[in-house]
């Protein structure tokens, strides 16, 4: 399986060689400024199965929601956000869902920060949303969730 994703100038491009663990949406105001949108969909993936097929990633630091490290990986040309890491480690990841060729393909399976929302986003019924943040293990696919816990 490849997936494949871009930047807007399509300077950077890149592929995923395995479906991703998890999609969730978050709401937090830090990612919405970090956008400059309503919400951010992000897509869990292991770095092993994240490929740069063209361009340069431009790492930018900063802290995240809850203050630890946090580096997001963008195109240089366009400042396109590709792929965030968390706490230091690059391991695993989060693809902008926005950047995949079919994003429509991996909707977001729980939306968190809802107490941040934005009011003229409607969150679906059968999806689950949080306040805040919300447990991994309760939410997430048990084949997802043993994907993601390899590294802890």
């Amino acid at each position: 399986m490849k997936i494949h994703g871009q930047c807007s100038c399509r300077e950077i491009s890149y592929e995923l060689t395995k479906e991703p663990m998890f999609v969730h949406a978050c709401h937090c105001s830090l990612c919405k400024q970090q956008t400059g949108s309503a919400f951010i969909a992000h897509a869990f993936i292991e770095s092993a199965h994240f490929h740069l097929l063209s361009g340069v990633l431009h790492p930018v630091f900063g802290a995240s929601g809850s203050g630890n490290p946090h580096e997001v990986d963008r195109c240089k040309s366009c400042g396109t956000a590709i792929i965030s890491y968390y706490e230091g480690q690059r391991e695993w990841g989060v693809v902008k869902v926005g950047t995949l060729q079919n994003p429509d393909q991996f909707p977001p399976g729980v939306h968190l920060h809802i107490k941040q929302k934005v009011s003229w986003i409607e969150i679906p019924e059968d999806v689950p949303a949080f306040e805040e943040g919300y447990d991994f293990k309760a939410v997430w696919p048990s084949e997802g969730y043993t994907r993601f816990m390899k590294f802890f």
